[in-house]
C-alpha cells in the first residue's frame, strides 16, 4: 500500500485528530499479535467522544484509569523494518502529560 493510499483509506481521522475524549474502560494488553508487541504492554481504551463512543490504543507508557481526560493524537503504530514504510494512526494521550511536557 502507498503512504497516501494508507491516508485515503483512514477518512475518518480528521474527525477525531486533536480532539478530547474521556475514558470509559481500560484494558492492559500484555500479549498482542507479532506487529504490536514491540508497543507491550499498552492500553487500549473505550472513549467518550462527545456521546459518541470509540475505541482505540493509548500512548505507548502511560496508565490510564477510568474517567481520565485525552486527547487524540498521531502516533506510530508499529515498529518497522529499517526499508518498510512507517505506520501511523490515531491513539489517545492523556490530557495532564500534554500539560506538563508543554511546561518543560
Amino acid at each position: 500500500m502507498q503512504i497516501t493510499e494508507a491516508w485515503r483509506s483512514n477518512k475518518n481521522w480528521s474527525k477525531y485528530l486533536g480532539r478530547r475524549a474521556k475514558v470509559l474502560a481500560v484494558s492492559l494488553m500484555e500479549v498482542a499479535a507479532s506487529e504490536q508487541v514491540a508497543f507491550l504492554p499498552y492500553s487500549y481504551l473505550l472513549l467518550d467522544l462527545d456521546g459518541e463512543k470509540i475505541s482505540m490504543m493509548g500512548v505507548a507508557s502511560q496508565n490510564f484509569n477510568i474517567g481520565d481526560e485525552v486527547e487524540i493524537v498521531l502516533r506510530k503504530l508499529k515498529k518497522e523494518a529499517q526499508a518498510e514504510v512507517i505506520v501511523y494512526g490515531l491513539k489517545a494521550e492523556k490530557i495532564s502529560s500534554l500539560t506538563l511536557d508543554a511546561l518543560d
